[in-house]
């Protein structure tokens, strides 16, 4: 298959399903492969989306754990802290008291940092179904109210990131002792900001700016709600949608809670950008990067490391493995290693992330079938 027919065949398959699916509203799509020289930016909308314009930044929502993950990858190859490292000493007593009380034991002094990178502390999660696989049912206080639920109603609320876990240990129970199981947990996520603060003495977002952003010249990246970016966007920051629902995240304080778990806005060019130092060893050495791909099965076809995520469309076949990261928005910043092919984006709808993931396989298929790669990566 030639360039400009795998494209075309992308292009319709993406103009499609805008125009036939009443839930998206604004697509981004960036496509790039060194060793093959594609790059393709595509951005679709409806009527009721303003113009398509691939610049547009969007909010990444839980691609921002890769982010929160390699910063504390960088600053155990630094030497400040170990991954095996008990998570008590970096935290005030407010936030770690009574942290993991599972069955009547409190079992708060054994999560280690890995448990958090690794979803595997046992600790709740603030939200229902991440990547709409995981078949669980919502985490919900006494009062039958989400976190999700208290975060919409009152949008001019700012969370510290203390707060919400606060809110968890009053409200949510632990699901397994550390170690013992393998839960997604938003909670254990900003922990970690709140030990990166610790560790380096600055807030978390002023570390993503000066050791990820900045240096990446990721212009377009900030932390919602906490900063801003180097450049500002032409465009406005792209509507999140649930289900109908339109939500500006520049508006919604109470985003805020989201912290070091995913509250990012970034362009497809940066979380591209972004991604490829990271596979390429320019943020954290080989050794480090594996320790980050130590996969655990966290449903069919998904598998979890630090902070990355393993899409396997096709289990048996590596092929068309991806790896990096997704987020609730059906937002996506992955690679397929085989095929040297690297997708960043989103469909800003809440609802629609087992089909983004189908739609990133057809994706990396057509890619592969282009001509064969004739540089290294």
């Amino acid at each position: 298959m030639n360039e400009s027919t795998a494209r075309e065949r992308i292009e319709e398959r993406l103009a499609e399903g805008v125009s036939s699916n009443p839930d998206l509203h604004n697509v981004h799509l960036l496509v790039h492969s060194p060793s093959r020289e594609l790059h393709w930016d595509m951005a679709f909308t409806s009527p009721d989306a303003g113009e398509a314009d691939p610049n547009r930044p969007f909010h990444a929502a839980s691609v921002g754990k890769t982010f929160t993950a390699t910063l504390i990858a960088m600053l155990v190859e630094d030497g400040h802290i170990e991954f095996s490292d008990p998570i008590e000493p970096y935290l005030d007593t407010e936030v770690f008291d009574g942290l993991h009380v599972y069955k009547g034991h409190d079992f708060s002094e054994d999560i280690r940092i890995d448990h958090l990178l690794s979803h595997t502390s046992g600790l709740p999660h603030l939200l229902a179904d991440e990547f709409g696989l995981l078949r669980r049912e919502p985490e919900q206080g006494p009062d039958g109210r989400t976190f999700l639920d208290i975060v919409l109603d009152d949008p001019t609320r700012f969370w510290e990131p203390e707060e919400t876990v606060d809110w968890a240990k009053a409200n949510l129970r632990p699901h397994f002792q550390p170690g013992a199981g393998r839960f997604y947990s938003e909670v254990g996520y900003n922990l970690l900001g709140l030990i990166i603060e610790e560790v380096t003495g600055d807030a978390y977002h002023q570390v993503l700016h000066d050791r990820l952003f900045d240096p990446l010249g990721m212009d377009h990246s900030y932390l919602s709600q906490y900063s801003t970016p180097a450049v500002e966007s032409e465009v406005p920051v792209a509507h999140i949608y649930m289900d109908d629902q339109a939500f500006n995240p520049e508006t919604y304080r109470s985003f805020s809670a989201w912290y070091a778990g995913g509250q990012t806005v970034n362009t497809a060019a940066d979380l591209l950008t972004f991604h490829r130092a990271l596979a390429q060893g320019e943020l954290v050495d080989s050794d480090t990067l594996s320790q980050m791909q130590q996969w655990g099965k966290l449903t069919v076809g998904l598998d979890y490391g630090y902070g990355l995520i393993r899409f396997r469309p096709l289990p048996m076949m590596s092929r068309y493995h991806l790896w990096g990261g997704l987020g609730a928005t059906s937002s996506f910043m992955m690679y397929n290693p085989a095929n040297d092919v690297y997708l960043a984006g989103t469909f800003n709808q809440w609802n629609y992330n087992s089909k983004a993931m189908r739609f990133l396989f057809k994706v990396v298929r057509t890619v592969s079938k282009v001509n064969e790669p004739v540089l290294a990566r």
